[in-house]
């Protein structure tokens, strides 16, 4: 049996060889934290591509899973007593509950503390998102807690910033 990529696969696939990203993030955090984020327009959202190294790493079964969000803020700078406080909240222009703001993302998987995926969000392109950050808190989301998923401190963060045109 022949398996074969699917259009949508094809095109993601093609579109990330072939093009560069319209936006990115240079991500950093506590314990050399370290990776980027790629975002790229695709029909009505946006693709993504990370790749976060240095994650924590825990010898317990609830270690490499990490809640990841867009938010509202634009500085990644951390020089008061709550950890990047100044992304502020996750990106919530519509005012939704948790987990249905613009910004909430699927989780980073880590294995061995990288994280590396494609993802394709329809919610957001990456004009939306320019002058925002991405944020890594240092649990997984629940999916449920008010107002950001019982997703502990934020432990890494980049910038999002235009790299072309979109």
């Amino acid at each position: 049996m022949e398996i074969k990529p699917t259009k949508i696969t094809t095109d993601i696939l093609m579109k990330i060889i072939n093009e560069k990203p319209c936006a990115y993030a240079m991500v950093s955090g506590k314990d050399r934290i370290e990776g980027t984020v790629c975002f790229y327009p695709y029909l009505k959202g946006s693709i993504m591509i990370y790749e976060i190294k240095n994650l924590p790493q825990s010898k317990n079964c609830q270690g490499g899973v990490f809640a990841f969000h867009v938010h509202e803020g634009d500085s990644c700078i951390n020089d008061t007593e709550v950890s990047y406080e100044k992304t502020l909240g996750h990106f919530n222009p519509q005012k939704c509950e948790h987990p249905h703001h613009m910004g909430d993302l699927p989780p980073l998987f880590a294995t061995k503390g990288t994280a590396w995926a494609i993802i394709y969000i329809d919610k957001l392109r990456p004009e939306d998102m320019v002058g925002r950050t991405v944020v890594i808190h240092e649990h997984a989301d629940d999916f449920h807690s008010q107002p950001a998923g019982n997703s502990g401190n934020k432990i890494a963060c980049g910038e999002i910033k235009c790299f072309m045109r979109c």
